[in-house]
């Protein structure tokens, strides 16, 4: 069962490091026991944060769950839960991500190297395994952190057959303003109100049924939920003013999986499953007024302004896999899949004005699309072995999309060589091609649950990487381990929004608001790891270019919103004894990249309303630096439980952080201003396991 410890260092264990078989590149495996021991941010632990402190990896916006890895835009990583695709994967609008690290068994994290069973996405692939339950014993946990509290509990229905393990997250700053309002009296005649609630919850629930040793079928489901009200009241002599806003979105997904193994040398899995993503938005305006002219009469009018948004794909899908283990120095691995998509996005919105109970304006506006989509994809892989010290592991992967009557078919190949140099020493190299059917259409940077997605069209090609990765890894004695990787990243048919300043993007005329361009990404990623039993320390350096080329936009190669030259990570985690624990973490990148007007024009002298952009992304905001501190105490409860009280500080010097700026003229001067919001936040959580 997991530890519910959130402070100790999450054990990040590279595959680079394990000694195992394995031509594998630009893969961390982390092991589920470890995920909950992670900083805890706000009391919870988090997988995506933890993910954001490796090397090669942009977070975007602090505090959220942004992922930009090697030069990707973020909407272009795979996150697969129990081999599930998710489209939305955070709480809160970025703060918490989806994943309950209560419930994890492991979580493989790919920024490069691709196994050919992976595709549809072009910059890493996500893989979170669920833990089956305990088919002995029961057992579980449960914590409370500063906005949001856990609870999760296994064990066996069916002794030895059967097994269950169930885990709940849900808010409860919403419950407790509810027990507030009970003893606060407020005014009847007031006038100004306003209201607002936010809660979010998810549930995963694993079912696991051995028919024999070699042969089980399990059930593994999903379902989160986010929930934000707002309602803005203004009521004066003459004029009623009522705004009200609703925002909700969230996952469901199910999988039934059967695993069959039929010798020792050949085994398969077949599975299929369902996933939903929608987010659904409303907006309600209604102003009320009065007018008494001279002579007493009295004229009232009404103004209701709606507007509704859906944005909402769904999948069904299924595949199975085949596996043989090692055969005359071969280990083959292939299958195939199939997935049928469906984009359903619209938007209406109305305007209706009445005067003195006769209708005056009545317009209504209304946006839809709905696309089906098909996706069959096949793959082989052979991991070889030659001698004691080569290992080569070939791979092809066919996708085919189908969607409006148009065809796009794309082959995937997949490389990767290991040499053995010495017992302390393994060189490593990957070559792989990666294509994404799926287009996340978004009108700011923001990853916003009003974002939609579409699918490729006859106007809008599949995206297309292609990545090549150099390295190695050296095993010093004293349990230290340097990893060091190069790679190099080209990115084809990527596309950028040109439409209106707004938060929703275009529906019925998305394909003609977006430009197409692509895009480069280089660098080279340095881990250096040292641990003991009681010490574990651990160094991330990156040092990488991502550039962008849109013709639309400038002549040439410009840098990436998320080109962060420079990226440092220090972590550090201390067990004293059974009952304290100390964790550090310093984190440093330079800062991420802004347009802003380089000049203005001036005629006369006077300025004229007109600004010079020498080039996008043209400014960089400072550097961005934070240190996490945290402890965790452990205890005995009278019952023989385990508790555990964490107290952890984040940004813990109170450095805060430029999440945005702008350029602004000051005089004859072009003077930069940036702006932050996050400052220290202390935490404290408490966990009990029985």
């Amino acid at each position: 069962m997991a530890s519910v410890d959130t402070l100790e260092a999450a054990v990040i264990q590279d595959q680079k490091t394990i000694k195992e078989i394995t031509t594998q590149t630009s893969l961390q495996r982390i092991d589920g026991s470890q995920i909950g021991k992670n900083f805890a941010v706000l009391g919870t632990p988090d997988l995506i944060k933890t993910l954001q402190m490796m090397p090669g990896v942009s977070s975007g916006s602090e505090l959220m769950s942004g992922l930009y890895v090697r030069g990707g835009d973020g909407s272009d990583n795979l996150f697969l839960l129990d081999g599930v695709p998710m489209y939305q994967v955070s709480h809160l609008i970025g703060m918490f991500s989806s994943f309950n690290t209560d419930v994890i068994e492991n979580a493989d994290f790919y920024k490069g190297g691709f196994p050919a069973r992976y595709g549809g996405r072009l910059s890493s692939v996500v893989d979170v395994g669920v833990r089956e339950g305990n088919f002995e014993q029961w057992h579980g946990n449960a914590s409370l952190g500063l906005v949001d509290g856990h609870f999760q509990i296994e064990g066996p229905l069916w002794k030895g057959k059967t097994s269950i393990n169930f885990g709940v997250r849900r808010t409860w700053t919403d419950i407790l303003k509810s027990v507030a309002t009970l003893f606060i009296k407020g005014e009847t005649q007031q006038e100004m109100a306003s209201n607002f609630h936010y809660d979010f919850g998810d549930f995963n629930l694993k079912l696991v049924h051995k028919f024999s040793p070699d042969s089980k079928l399990s059930f593994s489901g999903y379902y989160g939920q986010d929930l934000m009200n707002a309602m803005f009241l203004f009521n004066q002599p003459g004029t009623k003013l009522d705004l009200t806003y609703r925002l909700k979105w969230g996952n469901t997904l199910g999988t039934l999986r059967w695993d069959r193994s039929w010798s020792e040398t050949f085994a398969m899995d077949a599975s299929v499953y369902y996933t939903n993503y929608s987010s659904r938005m409303k907006f309600l305006t209604e102003i009320d007024s009065k007018t008494t002219d001279d002579e007493g009469n009295v004229s009232e009018s009404n103004i209701d302004i709606h507007e509704n948004n859906l944005s909402r794909i769904y999948d069904l899908g299924g595949g199975v896999n085949f596996y043989s283990k090692k055969f005359d120095g071969h280990h083959f691995r292939f299958g195939g899949s199939g997935i049928f998509h469906t984009y359903d996005p619209s938007r209406d919105s109305g305007i209706l004005m009445t005067s003195d109970g006769a209708e005056n304006i009545n317009t209504k506006d209304s946006q839809s699309k709905h696309y089906l989509g098909g996706e069959l994809a096949a793959y082989f892989e052979d991991e070889i072995s030659l001698g004691r010290r080569w290992r080569i592991n070939l791979g092809l992967r066919d996708a085919l999309f189908l969607v409006d009557g148009r065809a796009y078919n794309r082959l995937e190949p997949r490389a990767a060589v290991k040499f053995m140099a010495t017992d302390y020493l393994d060189l490593k190299g990957s070559f792989s091609t990666m294509n994404q059917f799926t287009h996340q259409v978004a009108a700011t940077y923001l990853d916003l649950p009003t974002n939609l997605w579409m699918p490729s069209t006859a106007k809008v090609k599949p995206m297309n990487s292609n990545q090549l990765v150099l390295g190695g890894v050296l095993k010093f004695p004293q349990n230290i381990t340097l990893d060091v990787e190069a790679f190099y990243k080209t990115l084809d048919h990527l596309y950028e929004y040109t439409g209106a300043n707004t938060m929703l993007p275009q529906i019925n005329q998305w394909e003609e608001v977006f430009e197409e361009g692509r895009g480069r990404a280089y660098g080279l990623e340095v881990s250096l790891e040292y641990k003991t039993e009681k010490l574990q320390t651990a160094a991330y350096y990156t040092l990488s270019k991502s550039e962008r080329q849109f013709d639309t936009f400038y002549y040439t190669w410009y840098p990436d919103r998320n080109d962060n030259r420079h990226k440092v990570t220090l972590t550090a985690s201390y067990r004293f004894n059974k009952k304290f624990e100390l964790y550090g973490a310093w984190i440093y990148h330079t800062g991420n990249r802004f347009t802003g007007k380089s000049g203005v024009i001036w005629a006369g002298g006077q300025e004229l309303d007109y600004a010079l952009y020498d080039s996008p992304n043209n400014f960089a905001l400072p550097d961005y630096h934070r240190l996490d501190l945290g402890l965790n105490f452990h205890r005995k409860t009278r019952r023989g439980n385990e508790s555990t009280l964490t107290i952890s500080i984040y940004n813990a010097y109170n450095h805060v952080n430029p999440m945005f700026g702008f350029i602004e003229q000051d005089g004859d001067k072009m003077v930069g201003v940036a702006y932050g919001l996050i400052p220290i936040i202390p935490t404290i959580s408490y966990a009990l396991k029985f």
